[in-house]
């Protein structure tokens, strides 16, 4: 299991339904952001102007979710020659936080969502930590080109394990599964 540290007061955790007190996943971590950013566009108003958009659809034969996220980011140079990217949130009314003392600090779900994406590829690209050589995200990109008021994109594909958690008193939910060390 890839671990996660939440932050205090995290709206995200990356625990299990099964085990809400245990160990946080960064797997059910970085799918409960993505499951979260998904319920937001469907709630929350958009800023106008911007393109970025993620879609989940679940497939409960094969226990994978296909999953597509692109977010209009804005790329900048440092003095060092390093590049940067940030993502704003595109949808009004967040109440999301990454809390304090985690992992994660990103000031928005848009930014979260790129950066538990981002850390997840490189866990998946080190073959000590994923000794399956399972490869659930296809695409993990910055494109630098204007688009939706910013100058630059991230874009991501996913074929990412889950597990359906029956719940106690009835009804099911969907959790990213733990294929990583």
């Amino acid at each position: 299991m890839a671990s996660h540290i939440s932050g205090t007061g995290a709206t995200v955790l990356g625990t299990s339904y099964v085990a809400p007190d245990g160990t946080a996943s960064k797997e059910r971590y970085v799918y409960g952001i993505l499951s979260l950013l998904e319920q937001e566009e469907n709630i929350l108003k958009r800023i106008t102007e911007r393109t970025d958009r993620v879609t989940i659809t679940a497939n409960l034969s094969t226990r994978t979710a296909a999953v597509d996220l692109l977010l209009n980011v804005s790329a900048s140079n440092a003095a060092n020659g390093s590049t940067s990217y940030s993502a704003s949130h595109y949808l009004t009314d967040s109440t999301f936080t990454s809390g304090t003392g985690g992992d994660s600090s990103a000031p928005n779900l848009a930014q979260a969502a790129m950066e538990a994406v981002i850390a997840l590829k490189l866990i998946e690209l080190d073959k000590t930590r994923n000794p399956n050589n399972v490869n659930a995200i296809t695409r993990c990109t910055h494109t630098v080109a204007a688009s939706g008021g910013t100058n630059a994109t991230f874009s991501a594909l996913l074929e990412f394990p889950i597990e359906v958690i029956t719940l106690p008193g009835g009804g099911n939910v969907i959790e990213g599964k733990v294929y990583l060390t």
